[in-house]
């Protein structure tokens, strides 16, 4: 799920604590897996198997854009094949592309002052999010160190000028650190400048080659092509060299010598796709509309730092208890000790600390991946075939703002106007009460629980969808028990904006988003196929089946009754 940005919570959110007791109860499956060939039947096994796949560390958290995303959907273009599905992707195959290329910074860029000229990867690393604006005897000023918001420079210090930082370690508490007052002003201190240079360390080897040869590339958009100002990250000699002296004996405002720069990139072409394929209908007067089924292929890449497994698993697990999304908190001693209490006793059942450095992202979103590839060998493979078809999209770059899905939507492999409607999976994996699934309106903690399942959008658009998959769940005895909180208009926590079904229902195609909600490995890199409930999510994909062919079979089209939204326009929870 794309998360959302430095979200402000009301002070007055109640968080319900679980016992520790309970906490500990949460029982482990094994950290590798490889399960025995899956079969049409949807099935827990099935999908064990295919997520300690799809999940496992040799993908290194699928990030958009980068080669562990191609080889993610590799995987699901061979098993689409082989399943015997058509393509529907561009040129006759199962990929669709999008315009994408990987920036790098061109080896021969310059920067010069007073005399001096540095070199890119020796004494500089340079970035830029479009056509570099160069810059010409620009006054450079010393703006002490980064993160520090005491005794910031006034804006006419810093106006018209690049600021060089000393570079320093973000803060323990990020978010807390940026939702602060006194960042906000900090920020506003440095508004003024042209640009932020970063100096006081020498380079990595892994910074280098991320500068040279990018390990994501970049959606190709018309930002790319507008000027903006270069960052840049500058060695500690360089630094003292534009200012004469080591950077510890510096002064804020102190001023250094102006620089002119002659800093290039080189742009190469890359891959960026989704995957599209389609189970064609029995039914020769509706088989030209389709069900669409989607989930996002990508997630969010690996750290270059390893952290601890456990003692992120366990503060997460009791201070932050929705992971990424929750709001920052300071813990209590008596969390402090909790923490400390299930770190020790899982360092003890794993023979010591486990260093971990990949966002595996197996619910998020390898979940409702693999469930929509369960699904489709279900229908490919099995005996029950719909009267329309259905058409499966694996979107990519969700995580990078629902990229994938609107890609797909704004151009569409098969007619829009044939979708009747789309079915979206993005964390389906998880839904135990030991989860924090997310807030109420009333900012009141939601937990998960036997048959949980958040269902988002279902009668936004189509009240008649939002009754069928209701209906669904009681006609084939599933159990599920749904929750429609976190699909509340004006919810803060803003979901239904926040998953691939929005770019569907932005062209008034109705949508029903069903996820088992948040929990503490949310963006974490405790996020594992290890933690996940393989029979609850065996039966969201079920619902999804039923539901799917219950539509297909309908002798109308859903019935659209709902306002539909401006496809253009921003979405509204």
């Amino acid at each position: 799920m794309q998360p959302i940005l430095l979200r402000v919570v009301r002070a007055s959110v109640v968080t319900m604590a679980l016992p520790l007791s309970l906490l500990a109860q949460a029982k482990e499956l094994p950290l590798k897996y490889s399960g025995p060939p899956t079969r049409p039947e949807i099935t827990a096994g099935d999908l064990m198997t295919r997520l300690y796949i799809y999940a496992d560390d040799s993908l290194m958290g699928r990030l958009f854009g980068s080669e562990y995303n191609l080889k993610a959907t590799a995987y699901i273009e061979h098993e689409v094949r082989r399943m015997g599905l058509q393509p529907a992707g561009d040129s006759g195959g199962f990929f669709q592309y999008m315009p994408a290329v990987k920036r790098s910074m061109d080896p021969l860029s310059t920067i010069t002052a007073d005399g001096m000229s540095f070199k890119a990867g020796t004494d500089f690393l340079a970035n830029s999010g479009g056509k570099p604006r160069q810059y010409a005897a620009m006054p450079v000023v010393f703006g002490g160190t980064l993160y520090d918001t005491a005794n910031a420079l006034p804006n006419d210090a810093v106006r018209g000028k690049v600021v060089l930082m000393r570079n320093a370690p973000l803060p323990a508490n990020v978010q807390q650190f940026v939702q602060s007052g006194g960042f906000r002003a900090y920020q506003q201190s440095l508004a003024g400048a042209i640009v932020v240079i970063i100096g006081g360390d020498d380079f990595t080897p892994a910074q280098l080659a991320a500068a040279m040869n990018p390990p994501n590339a970049r959606w190709r958009t018309p930002a790319l092509d507008a000027e903006t100002p270069v960052a840049l990250n500058v060695t500690t000699k360089m630094a003292e060299s534009l200012f004469g002296g080591p950077l510890s004996s510096l002064a804020k405002g102190a001023v250094g010598k102006p620089i002119t720069s002659d800093v290039r990139f080189r742009d190469a072409p890359a891959l960026i796709r989704n995957v599209v394929a389609v189970l064609p209908g029995t039914d020769p007067k509706l088989k030209g509309q389709y069900v669409a089924i989607g989930a996002h292929n990508d997630h969010i890449g690996f750290r270059t730092t390893p952290v601890d497994h456990d003692s992120v698993k366990a503060y997460m697990q009791v201070v932050l208890p929705q992971g990424a999304d929750n709001k920052s908190v300071t813990p209590t001693a008596e969390q402090m000790a909790q923490v400390n209490t299930l770190k020790d006793a899982m360092h003890k059942a794993h023979g010591g600390a486990r260093p971990d450095s990949i966002s595996n992202g197996a619910d998020d979103d390898g979940s409702g991946t693999v469930s929509v590839l369960e699904i489709a060998e279900a229908f490919a493979l099995g005996k029950v075939k719909p009267r329309r078809s259905v058409v499966f999209v694996w979107h990519t770059g969700e995580e990078a703002g629902m990229l994938g899905s609107g890609w797909f939507t704004d151009n569409p492999t098969v007619p829009r106007d044939s979708i009747v409607a789309q079915l979206n999976m993005d964390m389906v994996g998880r839904g135990r009460v030991t989860d924090a699934t997310g807030e109420a309106k009333d900012g009141s903690m939601l937990h998960g629980g036997p048959g949980y399942l958040q269902l988002v959008g279902s009668r936004r658009l189509s009240t008649e969808l939002g009754d069928l998959v209701e209906a669904v769940n009681k006609e084939q005895k599933l159990g599920f028990t749904f929750d429609y909180n976190i699909d509340a208009n004006g919810h803060p926590q803003n979901i239904y904006c926040r998953s691939d079904h929005w770019s569907y229902a932005k062209w008034g195609i109705p949508v029903v988003f069903m996820t088992t909600g948040g929990h503490a490995d949310y963006h974490q890199v405790t996020d594992e196929p290890q933690y996940i409930d393989y029979d609850h999510m065996a039966d969201v994909s079920r619902l999804v089946f039923q539901t799917a062919l219950k539509i297909g079979n309908l002798d109308h089209r859903i019935v659209v009754d709902g306002a539909k939204p401006d496809p253009r326009g921003r979405c509204v929870q």
